[in-house]
């Protein structure tokens, strides 16, 4: 019974935390959606959107570690088959590599730029 309700009580703990992390990666990629006006520079907007457009795939990967530690504790992942768990961790690495090659890109183009 006890460890029951340790049990419960570390899930729900990791499932706040999970909702939180993947809720303040997305509150701050609209923060740098809405730096279009307040940017002085076409270098700056560019870095802003590809912070942006980090920040979106953090929150996927967020969302998709949240989502595979709730299925495990449900018992809900035995029901899943190989191609939906394929599929999802898919999504998750093709957005951390997608989005970290993009950032890097822009970072390096913008650092190359002669003024």
């Amino acid at each position: 019974m006890m460890i029951a309700a340790i049990t419960t009580a570390v899930t729900l703990s990791i499932f706040i935390m999970g909702a939180a992390t993947v809720i303040l990666s997305l509150w701050v990629a609209s923060f740098f959606a809405q730096q279009k006006t307040k940017v002085k520079t076409n270098e700056g907007w560019r870095l802003s959107k590809a912070l942006r457009f980090q920040l979106i795939g953090e929150a996927i990967i967020g969302w998709g570690t949240l989502l595979f530690a709730m299925a495990a504790h449900f018992g809900w992942l035995s029901a899943w088959s190989i191609y939906v768990q394929s599929g999802l961790r898919f999504t998750m690495f093709a957005a951390t590599s997608v989005t970290t090659i993009h950032l890097f890109m822009v970072v390096k183009a913008l650092s190359n730029r002669k003024d």
